[in-house]
């Protein structure tokens, strides 16, 4: 039997292959009574998309599944068949309540006998999600294109370059508004530089490249403002041309202004303002090179002397107002083409071009005037002096760093000279640079190598000319120059600071050998200012002594007035907890420096050694026996041991006796000796042969 079939004039399947289509399909769909309303078939994809089961269904009409405001539209379209052959849009409602839009297909049918439609719906909620994502995206992106922080422009070329974009910051620096330049060309806004853009724009678009530059426009309100701008042809679909071309622009007025400072102090020293090291490298090392004989460069290094001094006594703070006051005289003096700068601490350098010798030799005499003239520092004059050192480019360096080189040699040799003066350099300076530098290597070997010996020198009492001790003096046992005098490498030592290790040596050296003598002998050990700056001092004391085994009593440790000079505040404490432990405590070589009694206020020293200069003169010259009997007094005074030394001739030794000196020492009394021969010295324990009573 063949299937039954339904027809009319727009649409007859037979019923069972619709019915199986109808359920399986995919989209969701129904058939509704247009009379009625009521939905008479509704397949899976529909249950499954609105969430009605198929009981629900039965029990509802078409208006059930949507919203009150689309139901007289859709009663309309019934009655009308608007619908009917054509896709329409309608929100139609969920079983939850959602509700979602769909696009609806009708067609009119016959079903059980009966007029009906069928209705195949599409689901736009994805369709639309992603249009809506679509929007809000390019929303966004517009959004944050108009707020960048950087102007952000663009041009369609194929349209003369009219502007299509132009956001809120380009807006903001063309001080137009947007509105205003979106539409037009560069000859429309920029007419005076529409020439130079548009060569810009073709080379961008002819070449694919990306130009920068950076221009200064003046500012309507007064002023002017450094812009950069970056443009770049945006790439185009593929066999296309390249139609459009982006734009950056930003203001970096306030950027480059701070690049610029910091290229400044970058260069530039921070207290004085003056050029700093790394620029003087910069100078030097350009005009070294070009100097010639016609047109010579002078370099001169300069330090203040004993400016320690005043950064210890008047503080920091008086430190750097003196610096920038010793800066602005190095300013007042130089040429234009001249170059001062500060080098660091107190070191400044001068480059002073067209420097022949004639010209540096005045320069250096018109600066140590200048900088001999006091100084205000908060309100109390202060005298300084300066050390100069000065080289000569080309006629003694062709280069840079051997020009400076050369400089710092001087410098040396100023300092050596008494400071205070100047110093050109002189082919001897670098031999004795070299002779230093080999020495210093020496020295350090020497140490390591047990090359060292003491030499012990008596001291005696004055009036019984017995021995009251001795005092340990170094010697250097060189196994090719002998035995080298400690005037030759002390000095090295001390600028090397090798003189700590070496002092340390000398103390526990001379306290092992103390340590086996009578009792009532001390051993006198000289202490450095590099010595007293370092902390381990009074440790390496204390070890000595705890080593040796020797009496903190017979040690004496002598010191000059430098070490008042270097650091009161840090010599004082150590000094007093050096006597503390008994240890007597000597100012040598006194009234040779500043003899200043507030070091013998400050602190109750136990003996004064007057030096051997004005024991040498004091038979030739009043002036020297007035100083003598004054040192006599001062150690009365202050309750302190007066020891004279450089003793020579009976003459001496008498005279000095009358004037009350305690003690004495010199070549008439016994030279340094061996430690053997001092001990032997020892072991005779009579007096000396030129003692008290000859």
């Amino acid at each position: 039997m063949a299937p039954t079939t339904t027809k009319t004039d727009e649409f007859q399947v037979p019923n069972d292959d619709f019915r199986s289509l109808f359920e399986t399909h995919p989209s969701p769909m129904w058939v509704y009574d247009p009379r009625t309303l009521r939905f008479l078939i509704v397949n899976n994809a529909a249950h499954d998309l609105y969430g009605y089961s198929a009981e629900q269904f039965r029990e509802m009409t078409v208006l059930d599944i949507r919203p009150p405001a689309e139901r007289e539209r859709m009663m309309t379209a019934v009655q009308g068949r608007t619908d009917i052959e054509r896709a329409e849009r309608w929100t139609h409602l969920k079983a939850t309540g959602e509700a979602f839009e769909v696009l609806t297909y009708g067609r009119e049918v016959r079903f059980d006998g009966g007029d009906a439609i069928l209705a195949i719906v599409q689901d736009r909620s994805e369709v639309n999600a992603a249009r809506r994502q679509v929007t809000d995206t390019r929303s966004l992106l517009d959004s944050i294109v108009d707020n960048l922080p950087v102007g952000v422009f663009v041009k369609d070329m194929e349209d003369d370059g009219r502007y299509v974009l132009f956001n809120r910051q380009s807006a903001a620096i063309a001080e137009m508004p947007g509105r205003e330049i979106v539409g037009k060309t560069d000859r429309m806004v920029f007419r005076d530089k529409t020439g130079f853009f548009r060569e810009q724009d073709r080379q961008v678009l002819d070449e694919d490249i990306t130009v920068t530059f950076e221009e200064t426009v003046p500012k309507r309100g007064g002023g002017h403002r450094l812009l950069k701008t970056v443009k770049r042809a945006l790439p185009a679909a593929e066999g296309r041309a390249r139609r459009y071309l982006l734009g950056i622009s930003q203001d970096v007025t306030e950027e480059r202004a701070f690049e610029a400072k910091l290229a400044h102090l970058a260069m530039h020293d921070a207290l004085t303002g003056l050029p700093n090291r790394a620029a003087f490298a910069d100078f030097i090392e350009s005009h070294a090179v070009a100097a010639t004989a016609e047109a010579p460069v002078a370099l001169l290094y300069l330090d203040v002397d004993h400016f320690k001094l005043i950064n210890d006594s008047k503080g920091h703070a008086a430190g750097d107002a003196l610096l920038c006051q010793v800066a602005k005289r190095l300013q007042m003096l130089v040429e234009d083409g001249d170059l001062v700068a500060r080098l660091g601490g107190d070191e400044f350098a001068v480059v002073l071009k067209g420097g022949d010798c004639g010209r540096t030799k005045r320069f250096a005499e018109q600066l140590l005037a200048v900088l001999s003239a006091p100084f205000d520092l908060d309100g109390s004059n202060e005298h300084v002096t300066c050390s100069i050192g000065v080289a000569l480019a080309p006629q003694q360096a062709g280069d840079a760093d051997v020009l400076m080189r050369h400089a710092d040699l001087a410098l040396y040799a100023a300092k050596e000279s008494g400071r205070s003066t100047y110093r050109f350099y002189e082919a001897e300076m670098r031999l004795e640079a070299e002779r230093r530098h080999q020495l210093t290597a020496e020295l350090r070997d020497a140490l390591e190598k047990d090359q060292f010996e003491l030499y012990y020198q008596p001291i005696v009492q004055a009036a019984t000319g017995r021995l009251a001790g001795f005092e340990a003096l170094i010697r250097w046992r060189h196994p090719v120059r002998g035995l080298v005098a400690p005037m030759e490498f002390i000095p090295i030592a001390e600028d090397t600071r090798l003189i700590v290790p070496i002092g340390e040596w000398v103390l526990r050296e001379a306290c092992r050998a103390a340590a086996s003598w009578p009792e009532h002998l001390k051993i006198a050990v000289n202490l450095s200012v590099c010595q007293f700056r370092h902390n381990t001092l009074l440790a390496t004391v204390v070890s000595a002594l705890s080593d040796s085994g020797l009496q903190p009593q017979r040690l004496e440790i002598e010191i000059t007035e430098s070490v008042f000079l270097a650091d009161v505040e840090q010599s004082l404490p150590l000094l007093r907890a050096l006597k503390e432990l008994g240890i007597r405590i000597a100012i040598d070589d006194f009234g040779t420096g500043y003899s200043s009694f507030s070091y013998l206020r400050a602190f109750a020293f136990d003996k004064i050694k007057l030096d051997r200069s004005f024991v040498a003169g004091m038979e030739s010259d009043p002036g020297n026996l007035a100083i003598i009997r004054a040192v006599a007094g001062i150690g009365s005074g202050f309750n302190a041991v007066t020891l004279a030394e450089g003793i020579e001739t009976e003459e001496q030794l008498d005279r000095l006796r009358q004037e009350g000196f305690a003690e004495v020492q010199g070549y008439l009394l016994g030279k340094p000796m061996p430690q053997r021969e001092a001990e032997r010295l020892i072991d005779a324990e009579t007096p000396l042969k030129r003692a008290a009573h000859g």
